[in-house]
Formats: structure tokens, C-alpha cells, sequence
């Protein structure tokens, strides 16, 4: 098991591993390209889905386009067709897209003139919650006007809008600068106490990898500036230990062994919510943190049934 996932995060020649543990993994297109056979139909299946969604990315982004409404690729989107030169071996759930904040409902309305609807639950309509989420048939479009709950952190979108570029593969899309795109990923993974499929670790891997000493230490740099140290060096010391094939808890100093374990990610095993809670806690920068996440998620939740009433 955990030579399998050394092998994938360092692009090795895979052994194989039981069909469970890929699939949980979303690995099997990776998989199949790394030297696994018996994965071939994953791939298959996931070259059609990517062909869709090339279609539908483009569609979105010529109608956010013709709205006025800057778009940028952010998560997996963005990875498909640069660090996986093959899209097929970045499967993914949904497309995920940053817009301004002030032009949310705009981008909301060009959706739906294409046909697309709502999807998710009710605290996505509150202004603290960071993404809404739209689907059409088997298709879903997360619209992104922040990258997490306000107060939880300082990220702010407007710095990664400054260093934002047109798309040089042109989807007529923007796309964030290389920290930025890996600290996004990254941040992602830290919202979800580190319990997420080994893919993303594989992004993690991949973005670190193409990065030159300065632009490191610029990452460390926007690390401490947007108060996401802790969960960065957390997310970090998983890549690496997954990356050696290693047993045991990411190292974040005091308290560490309340995080999972690198077995914990391959079997997806999901924390009780006590132990969740101190997850978020210890992945979080100081008290100033830990008090905007109390906020973000109690007024999310409130703010938005208010909306949907």
C-alpha cells in the first residue's frame, strides 16, 4: 500500500495495489499510464470524461467571457494538460473556477442561461462561503469567489488576481501564478484535515517539484503573509512522508498525533467529529484563526437559510 503511493508520488513504475485502494485514491487512469494494465478501462472512461469536459469548460468560459466576468482555473481544472500532460490521468468531480467576489451572481446567471442548476446545500448561498456549486446532467461547476471561509485565514482573492495570467493553453481562462496554483492546492487539502485521495497529494508532489529555490522560499513567504503556515507545513510533511512510503502523522509539533496517519489517508479513513474539530484547531495559524473559523462556519450556515428562505 504505501509502496504504491511512493511510486505514484514520484512517478516510479507502480506495483500493484488493491483495486480498492486505487479507486480510493481516484488513481486508476494514473495507474494505467504508470505501468498497470488491469487499470486500462479507468483510463478509458476518464480520456471520455475529459474530452466532456474540455466541451463544457470551454462552453462556461466563452459564456463567463461574453458576461464580462474574469475566470481563472484553480484545483484540478488547472493541473489537466500541464503537470498530467495527459488529461486523462487527471480525473476529477467538478470544475472548479475562481471569479471576483463582485461578480458572483453574474457568473451565476450566465450558468444558468446554460442550462445549469444550483446544486449543494443551503450555507452556499451565504456570502461567507467561499464556492457555489452547479450541475448540468453529469456535470458540476464550482464557482469559487474565495478560496476558503472568510476569517479563517487572510488569503486574499485580490492577490491572486493581480498575479493571475491568460491561460498560455488557451481556454481563454486566466490561471494563478505557479505559488499561487500549488498554495491553492494545498490549502484545499488542509480544509479537509489532510483526508483527502492520494491524487491530490500527487498534485501537491508535482506543483512542489516544478518550483526553483526562490519561488519556495516565496511560498514559505505567502505562507506567514496569508496565515496558512501550519496547515502548509502539515500539508508538506504528508506529501513527504506518502512520497517515502512511510508510516505515521505529519510533524506540526505539539499535538501532531491528533492528525492522520499516512495509512489513514490510503484506507480514506475519516476522523469522529470530536477529533475533526481538533484536526481544524491544530491546522489552524493563532487565535485570531481559530475565532474567524468559529464565525465562518456558524454565520455560513445562518446566513445562509436566511438567503434561501
Amino acid at each position: 500500500m504505501r509502496a504504491f503511493a511512493s511510486a505514484v508520488l514520484t512517478g516510479r513504475p507502480a506495483p500493484s495495489a488493491p483495486a480498492e485502494l486505487v479507486r480510493r485514491g481516484n488513481l486508476g487512469p494514473l495507474a494505467y499510464s504508470l505501468g498497470l494494465p488491469e487499470h486500462r478501462d479507468d483510463y478509458a472512461a476518464s480520456l471520455i470524461l475529459s474530452l466532456r469536459r474540455q466541451a463544457v469548460l470551454t462552453e462556461v468560459l466563452a459564456a463567463l467571457r461574453a458576461a464580462g466576468v474574469r475566470a481563472a482555473l484553480i484545483k484540478g481544472g488547472a493541473l489537466a494538460g500541464t503537470i498530467y500532460p495527459d488529461p486523462a490521468t487527471r480525473p476529477m468531480l467538478d470544475l472548479d473556477l475562481l471569479v471576483p467576489a463582485p461578480r458572483l451572481a453574474d457568473a451565476a446567471r450566465a450558468l444558468y442561461a446554460l442550462g445549469f442548476a444550483r446544486a449543494g446545500r443551503a450555507h452556499t448561498l451565504s456570502g461567507y462561503a467561499h464556492a457555489v456549486a452547479f450541475s448540468r446532467a453529469e456535470m458540476m461547476v464550482e464557482l469559487h469567489r474565495g478560496i476558503i471561509q472568510h476569517s479563517r485565514t487572510a488569503i486574499r482573492a485580490g492577490d491572486l488576481w493581480r498575479r493571475a495570467v491568460p491561460d498560455p493553453l488557451g481556454s481563454g481562462g486566466e490561471r494563478l501564478d505557479r505559488i499561487d496554483e500549488l498554495l491553492v492546492c494545498m490549502v484545499h487539502i488542509a480544509r479537509h484535515e489532510l483526508s483527502v485521495p492520494l491524487l491530490n497529494y500527487v498534485d501537491v508532489a508535482r506543483l512542489t517539484a516544478r518550483l526553483d529555490p526562490a519561488e519556495r522560499a516565496e511560498l514559505d513567504r505567502r505562507a506567514r503573509e496569508f496565515e496558512v503556515t501550519r496547515a502548509l507545513t502539515a500539508v508538506r510533511s504528508m506529501t513527504g512522508l506518502l512520497a517515502m512510503g512511510a508510516a505515521g502523522h505529519p510533524t506540526l509539533g505539539l499535538g501532531s498525533t491528533v492528525l492522520p496517519t499516512t495509512d489513514d489517508v490510503l484506507r480514506g479513513v475519516r476522523p469522529r467529529r470530536a477529533r475533526q474539530i481538533a484536526q481544524k484547531l491544530l491546522l489552524t495559524d493563532g487565535p485570531l484563526q481559530v475565532a474567524g473559523l468559529g464565525f465562518a462556519h456558524a454565520w455560513t450556515a445562518l446566513d445562509g437559510l436566511r438567503r434561501e428562505r
